[in-house]
């Protein structure tokens, strides 16, 4: 009897450190006060604001703490609105646009701010959000993918039964990549081939969210601005993407899973990049759009140079998208690939 009281005193342990540590990734810390710090140390520590540090914890200009006092640490995406400020001041300071700002946070245009509020920057929320996994269903036909871009939309068999890909389905990828792009015209001189494992990648994202639809935000570039030669937007390696009634967390963490890979999640935009490459990469950028790469995790962009690393990494889906790629001929399509002229309601 004491032995099976002490087999439940264990499992119960367990159960609630498991949920603690769950519980613990979605509030806000606490920090317990030592002899000689103050708030600008602890906020050191923590990579925050001493203004934020203060407002979260109700202090007064003056900050005073004392040895075993608790102080909770706000997440680095919350901060409190000070005297005087608007949504034009808080924009300008945490290098974000006043629009992003209160479409984040639901506020009205117009409508004044309270002193001491309480406001998620944008993107922060996001990362957070929608963690934990869930199962999409299965999808309507294996391997058919329907892709979408600014203008026009297809459905696309981009790997049959037997994991090949039909040629006339990676041409039809080709044209929509070469159209995702808002500034690419869809008289492209030259519609590059993508890369195979590019049309693998796809599939496997459309079937694990149970064929919803795949918006391509952008496929292949031209090297001017931020994209490089090395880019493999430009080698046809790599696009842009966001999956219908999916949020970016959810997109990234099943890209993470996969290998011969990359993945990155762009909180500040509304996409996630993802590529096929030989070695598995990950990163999170802050950038807002058509800004420079502000690299960061899941908390937030650093503030120093420093590596990429600090989300882990389990490659738990290693054959959804082989080393290699068979593409086969001729192909059959659920609709065809002379997409139309005029944007789909």
């Amino acid at each position: 009897m004491q032995l099976f009281r002490n087999v439940i005193v264990v499992v119960l342990v367990t159960v609630g450190l498991a949920l603690g540590v769950a519980g613990t990734a979605l509030a806000d810390r606490e920090h317990r006060v030592r002899s000689g710090e103050s708030l600008a140390r602890i906020a050191r520590r923590y990579r925050i604001r001493v203004s934020n540090l203060r407002a979260a914890n109700r202090l007064g200009a003056s900050g005073r703490i004392r040895p075993g006092q608790v102080l909770v640490i706000p997440d680095r995406g919350v901060i409190f609105v000070r005297p005087g400020q608007t949504l034009s001041h808080l924009a300008r300071e945490n290098d974000t646009s006043v629009a992003a700002l209160a479409r984040e946070n639901n506020l009205r245009a117009g409508r004044p701010l309270r002193v001491g509020q309480r406001l998620w920057l944008p993107g922060h929320s996001a990362t957070v959000a929608d963690a934990t996994p869930r199962d999409w269903g299965p999808p309507p036909e294996p391997g058919v993918v329907r892709l979408r871009t600014h203008t026009e939309e297809a459905t696309v068999l981009l790997r049959d039964e037997g994991g090949r890909i039909p040629r006339p389905s990676l041409e039809a990828l080709a044209r929509l990549m070469h159209r995702g792009d808002e500034d690419e015209g869809p008289d492209a001189a030259a519609v590059t081939t993508p890369e195979p494992r590019l049309a693998l990648l796809l599939g496997a994202i459309s079937d694990h969210f149970g064929g919803r639809q795949v918006h391509v935000v952008s496929g292949f570039r031209e090297v001017r601005g931020f994209t490089r030669e090395t880019s493999r937007h430009v080698e046809g390696r790599a696009v842009d993407i966001r999956v219908t009634g999916v949020s970016k967390r959810a997109l990234w963490d099943f890209c993470r899973s996969l290998s011969g890979t990359g993945c990155g999640l762009y909180p500040r935009s509304s996409f996630v990049h993802v590529d096929v490459r030989d070695r598995e990469a990950q990163w999170v950028d802050w950038s807002g759009p058509g800004r420079p790469h502000r690299y960061g995790n899941l908390r937030g962009p650093f503030r120093r140079r420093r590596p990429r690393r600090g989300v882990g990494r389990s490659v738990t889906r290693p054959d959804l998208v082989p080393a290699e790629a068979i593409v086969d001929e001729p192909a059959r399509f659920l609709s065809s690939w002379e997409l139309p002229s005029e944007t789909p309601r």
